[in-house]
């Protein structure tokens, strides 16, 4: 008879008959080694008719490769993911070592749990039977056997289990395919020893309908087969994060819904690429899959469970983490279900943080609510319709730079380009091109900001020809001020003005200019006609750098900075003593940008033309501090925050 402890449903009945009870029963066929593409031939050439009836999809195994989840395609870490619904940042397994603990519940520590179920194990494969030994001497495996590689033990003790309704959870571990694949890889034997798992797939299905036959029995019966992993093209366990190794398979009697598209028994989906296998089904979702067919919820405040079931497909997939530029934030993705939900209920720690609309798929949690610099992690569930489905997250954080509020002071122009060439200061003042006529010089690109920035291609080479871009230079008669901004090239160039407002044909003209070299750095230049100053400032090529020079005329310095992601904050000191001051200004009273104050630098045989790119130009009527420069590219947000 079955369990007196297991769920009970009762179900209509007809007239002058008493209802009876409908139990849920759930079996769990574990192969360990299974190929899926042999798995495919097996089935076509019908040597598998019982895994052929069954619905079978692709399944990921070996987590999501390049984040905390990935682990070894190995039995193992496998096994562990099979029984968790987590990956390797939770359950802890690593190898096929057998003295390893499972450092998550496993699913029957929740099946016990939830509603006291009798739960059973039978395993060829040793280790895993040790890696369950102290979920068994917690009392949450109520029957284990350890049939140490005899698979036809492990039958007959299920098959025993089935019968007598003994366990409401089954699982049953087979080894057949892996013993023959790890000894002569996938040649003809293992294709017999393929046939020989579906055949005891076939004595198990047979138990359940035999026990459904029996006086007084209504089970209604999950039955779920998977493998530990996929196997490389030789039949080796490698644990490598190939395609191969990593296509494990889950089947069911019942249809499994993954992504929108519904497999029914009798199908088997086709062998999926990378792309699709990371965005399918995975190992972690034969538990929650297994919760779900129990009607088991497990609380949302402690919620931990990777996968989703596989069961209606109305949960959200595959939620995944990556950690923001600034190194304070964390970038949330996930694949929705085919029907979008009404909304989504995002959880942080068993914490509501954020109610979104069914049509969203990522979140930025920019309030991680730390104060130190350090490595966290985070629980992240993402509820929909009832579904969860829930990520770790880790993050080696750091504490936010502040943009420094007084910058937004003493600007004269500022620049942002999210919305044009305009100043943001006074907007009837705008860049131009020099040459007026060119439909290329300047194009409007995608900046470090989720903005804007100002690409300026000056690549017109034809005699007398103008390139680039200029402002009108009402800055450089300033006693004191500063010029700073975003700037990224590939570094093609050499003895290429970025921003300056001089002839730079030679460096004692009059006026400033900063200058790309092709050696990776910028040359500050100041000059008076007479005397001349000279700096050179490294610099990382396509990336965004920020680079700053601020001039006090009465204290006779202009100092050079750039901030950069590879070098950090750089800086140096031009002096102006003995210089007349008041031809920093140039004689042109303009500024040029990826030319000189002329606009002509390039067709006069100076320089290599190329293309620079331009954002936040900032100009103030003041020196500012290397500390308010450190904050203007730590910060990470643009200078257009401040303002109005």
């Amino acid at each position: 008879m079955g369990s007196s402890s297991a769920q009970t449903v009762a179900q209509p009945a007809g007239p002058g008959t008493p209802a009876v009870a409908v139990s849920q029963k759930a079996l769990v066929i574990g192969i360990s080694g299974v190929q899926y593409t042999a798995l495919q031939q097996a089935i076509t050439q019908q040597k598998a008719p019982n895994l052929a009836r069954l619905a079978i999809v692709p399944a990921l195994a070996g987590g999501v490769s390049g984040t905390t989840t990935q682990q070894a395609t190995l039995a193992g870490p496998g096994w562990a993911t099979v029984l968790t619904g987590t990956w390797t940042n939770r359950h802890g397994v690593r190898n096929d070592y057998a003295g390893q603990a499972i450092q998550t519940d496993t699913l029957f520590k929740r099946i016990k749990q939830a509603g006291n179920w009798k739960t059973a194990t039978f395993d060829s494969w040793s280790t895993l039977n040790a890696l369950l030994s102290p979920a068994i001497s917690a009392g949450y495996i109520d029957a284990a056997v350890d049939c140490a590689g005899v698979d036809s033990c492990v039958v007959d003790a299920a098959t025993k289990s089935i019968s007598t309704g003994s366990a409401d959870l089954v699982f049953a571990n087979l080894s057949g395919p892996a013993t023959v694949a790890a000894t002569s890889g996938l040649q003809s034997d293992y294709p017999n020893a393929l046939a020989s798992a579906d055949q005891k797939v076939g004595q198990l299905l047979a138990a359940i309908a035999a026990r459904q036959t029996q006086s007084g029995v209504n089970e209604k019966w999950l039955v779920m087969v998977t493998t530990d992993q996929g196997l490389d093209a030789t039949g080796t366990e490698s644990g490598l994060p190939l395609l191969s190794n990593e296509t494990a398979f889950i089947a069911s009697n019942q249809p499994l819904t993954v992504a929108g598209t519904t497999t029914a028994p009798g199908a088997i989906a086709a062998a999926p690429t990378l792309a699709q296998l990371a965005t399918g089904a995975t190992q972690a979702d034969v538990t929650p899959t297994v919760l779900g067919w129990f009607a088991i919820q497990p609380s949302l405040a402690t919620y931990a469970i990777d996968g989703t079931t596989l069961l209606g497909g109305s949960a959200p997939r595959s939620l995944a983490s990556t950690p923001g530029a600034d190194q304070a934030s964390l970038a949330l993705s996930w694949v929705a279900p085919a029907t979008a939900p009404a909304q989504y209920q995002l959880y942080r720690d068993g914490t509501l943080i954020a109610t979104l609309p069914g049509n969203a798929t990522s979140y930025v949690d920019s309030q991680l609510g730390k104060t130190a610099n350090g490595i966290y992690t985070f629980n992240y569930t993402l509820v929909a319709g009832g579904a969860a489905v829930s990520s770790l997250a880790q993050i080696s954080y750091v504490q936010p730079v502040l943009l420094d509020s007084t910058l937004a002071s003493g600007l004269i122009h500022f620049f942002s380009f999210d919305t044009g060439l305009a100043d943001a200061i006074t907007p009837s003042v705008s860049l131009q091109q020099f040459d007026p006529a060119s439909a290329t010089t300047e194009s409007l690109i995608a900046d470090n900001f989720s903005g804007k920035a100002m690409q300026v291609s000056s690549l017109n080479s034809a005699a007398n020809a103008l390139n680039g871009m200029k402002l009108a230079d009402d800055v450089s008669t300033q006693a004191q001020f500063s010029i700073g901004f975003w700037f990224n090239s590939n570094d093609l160039q050499n003895d290429s003005p970025a921003l300056g407002n001089k002839d730079w044909n030679s460096g004692l003209n009059p006026g400033f200019v900063i200058a790309q070299e092709s050696n990776g750095t910028f040359k500050f230049n100041v000059g008076d006609g007479a005397k001349r100053a000279d700096l050179s400032i490294a610099f990382t090529k396509n990336t965004w750098v920020y680079v700053a020079i601020t001039f006090d005329t009465a204290a006779l310095t202009a100092t050079a900075y750039v901030d950069d992601p590879t070098y950090g904050l750089q800086s140096g000191t031009l002096s102006l003593a003995g210089m007349n001051v008041a031809k920093i200004a140039g004689i042109y009273s303009t500024i040029g940008l990826n030319e000189d104050a002329r606009g002509n630098y390039y067709s006069r045989g100076n320089g290599v033309l190329g293309t620079m790119a331009y954002n936040d130009l900032a100009m103030w009527n003041k020196v500012i501090t290397q500390q308010q420069v450190l904050s203007l590219f730590a910060s990470k947000r643009s200078l257009a925050s401040l303002l109005p």
